[in-house]
């Protein structure tokens, strides 16, 4: 996540928590003619189309109060999805027990791809049970990792 990125999250935060949501994450790209901002949320038993209309509501009021987007921009809203990325250790400790799918900057046993399962996470590092054997892997180290439960 860069630095704009990191703003904006400060920024919605809390706004997304008081109304009930978990801010889950968001992107910025900048475009051609318009930027996109793609906020992710979720909820305990999960957001529906008229959950990511009403944040979308709200986000668009507070994003043109704050006039923190100079350009011109597509806002969407949407759930993280099954598959959801995860990102922060937060995302990680959610989804202890459940089957993952990591990429790495760099070969762990030649491999540059590793999926099992979460078992434990600490300030550094995610332990994941893979191929029947425990890989410990610092966040350092990974490229991108998601969810894989279909």
């Amino acid at each position: 996540m860069n630095v704009f990125e990191e703003n904006l999250t400060k920024i919605l935060k809390n706004s997304v928590e008081t109304m009930g949501y978990e801010l889950y994450d968001l992107t910025y790209s900048k475009g051609f003619k318009k930027g996109k901002l793609t906020v992710y949320i979720d909820k305990n038993g999960g957001v529906s189309l008229s959950d990511c209309e009403v944040v979308s509501k709200h986000i668009s009021v507070l994003l043109d109060v704050e006039n923190i987007i100079e350009e011109s921009y597509i806002l969407e809203v949407s759930s993280p999805g099954i598959n959801r990325n995860l990102k922060t250790k937060k995302h990680y400790e959610d989804a202890i027990g459940k089957e993952c799918i990591i990429s790495l900057f760099n070969q762990i046993d030649n491999k540059k791809n590793v999926r099992g399962k979460i078992l434990s996470v600490n300030e550094n590092s995610v332990e994941i049970e893979s191929d029947e054997m425990t890989l410990h892997i610092y966040f350092k180290d990974i490229k991108k990792a998601k969810l894989n439960l279909i």
